[in-house]
């Protein structure tokens, strides 16, 4: 059954296939969606022993049904993807950790693609890079906020000015176009949200297109990016791919899983797309 967040016969969404072996170019980005599964026992009799036992520890500490199933389907994915994209490992071989930076990473048993991963309550969005870092938020349009209050605590003074100015019927759009580009930069270079929000100002020229402008430790020649956003039906997706080296042109490949194997190719334009 498709979650809330499927995009269900949608004419965007293509017939579904079955999940095999994945090839991801270094000059690709894939992002995949993943709608919750209602019920967690499907997933558990799939993926139960895939599990680390420090995973098992993390969902047996959740005692919500709805945040272990959400837990449970995460790590499953994970490993499910990471093992379509290297064949050769079975998806409980997978050990995971994080970084130095405190990044979500793979530590074996193989060299895999760089990924990150963010969810709501009935949806989970997976970025994948081979070249570069991945960073990647997910938020619902009708998310509860207070867009001025957070603007004021999180974003630079140019972009709250410019936010204010809007008329309120358009300040949360606004805000969380902003929001979600700004946590995805956060992710991809592994700061804590606090510390790095305004390391990475956005801006809207007259002609409603947007600019990018991160510090200068964040900017080239030390720091490339490869920024994507996108909205489907009720949710607005970013992506920003960090990168030590100009990457040149970047592809974005937007899909659909299904848990455990059904996969569409959703063909949604993105909203943005940006390069530095």
């Amino acid at each position: 059954m498709v979650g809330q967040a499927g995009l269900g016969q949608c004419p965007e969404l293509m017939p579904p296939d079955v999940l095999t072996s994945l090839v991801l170019p270094p000059t690709q980005v894939d992002v995949w969606l993943v709608p919750a599964v209602a019920d967690g026992a499907e997933v558990e009799k799939i993926a139960g022993n895939w599990l680390s036992d420090d995973e098992r520890a993390r969902l047996d500490g959740r005692r919500l049904p709805k945040g272990r199933a959400m837990f449970l389907l995460t790590r499953a994915v994970l490993r499910r993807l990471l093992s379509a994209y290297c064949p050769d490992v079975h998806p409980k071989d997978w050990q995971l950790g994080r970084s130095a930076e405190g990044r979500p990473c793979v530590q074996g048993p193989v060299p895999a693609p760089f990924f990150n991963l963010s969810h709501t309550d009935d949806a989970l969005v997976l970025a994948f890079a081979s070249n570069g870092e991945p960073g990647v938020d997910i938020e619902h349009l009708d998310r509860q906020l207070d867009a001025g209050a957070l603007a004021q605590r999180y974003f630079s003074t140019a972009e709250c000015r410019s936010l204010m100015c809007l008329p309120a019927s358009q300040q949360r759009d606004r805000f969380l176009r902003l929001w979600t580009l700004k946590e995805a930069c956060v992710k991809a270079n592994g700061q804590g949200l606090a510390q790095a929000l305004r390391h990475f100002e956005f801006a809207f020229a007259d002609s409603g297109s947007l600019m990018f402008y991160p510090t200068p430790l964040e900017s080239p020649p030390n720091c490339y990016w490869r920024l994507w956003s996108i909205t489907l039906s009720e949710l607005r997706i970013a992506l920003a791919v960090r990168c030590q080296s100009d990457p040149g042109m970047c592809q974005y490949r937007l899909r659909q899983l299904q848990w455990p194997d059904q996969v569409s190719t959703i063909t949604r334009e993105a909203d943005y797309t940006g390069a530095l």
